[in-house]
């Protein structure tokens, strides 16, 4: 009966132990609303890797939060990384001037964003449904987690 129990013991310890590094390595949520259409739909399960110093990489889709208390947390794109110019004129986004090969989004003539030098620790943010999606410029101290998978859960 102790060797069982010992295993037992074990076995739910080493669970345990997993349950935790995974927690603090693996973020799984689900996407709520349109704005990361039609790469990310509503209702999908995402798995995102947690980051604690982010390194910026233009096309990752990152969550990050607000400074506010209880915190929001939104689903974007990187578009601009510091120190670059990022413009958006007749819905195609400019990098310095260059246009941006954009193959996860559809161009929306309307859109306007005005030339928006990036400072050093930001990034500019975007969801891919370019019909009402917010843009942004974010610190990058507050991304929390880079998107890693997501697939359909729910029909």
């Amino acid at each position: 009966m102790k060797r069982r129990a010992k295993f037992w013991i074990g076995g739910l310890a080493a669970a345990a132990m997993v349950g935790v590094v995974a927690m603090l390595v693996v973020r799984p949520m689900v996407v709520v609303g349109p704005s990361m259409e039609p790469t990310l739909q509503p209702w999908e399960l995402c798995v995102s890797l947690r980051v604690y110093h982010y390194r910026p990489q233009r096309g990752d889709i990152v969550t990050f939060r607000t400074a506010d208390n209880p915190p929001l947390y939104f689903v974007k794109r990187v578009i601009g990384l510091p120190g670059e110019t990022v413009a958006i004129r007749k819905g195609v986004v400019l990098i310095n001037g260059r246009p941006l090969p954009e193959p996860y989004t559809t161009v929306n003539p309307a859109w306007e964003v005005p030339a928006t030098v990036i400072p050093p620790g930001k990034v500019f943010v975007a969801g891919d449904n370019r019909e009402g999606t917010m843009h942004m410029v974010v610190a990058t101290r507050l991304v929390v987690s880079k998107i890693v998978w997501h697939g359909r859960w729910r029909k």
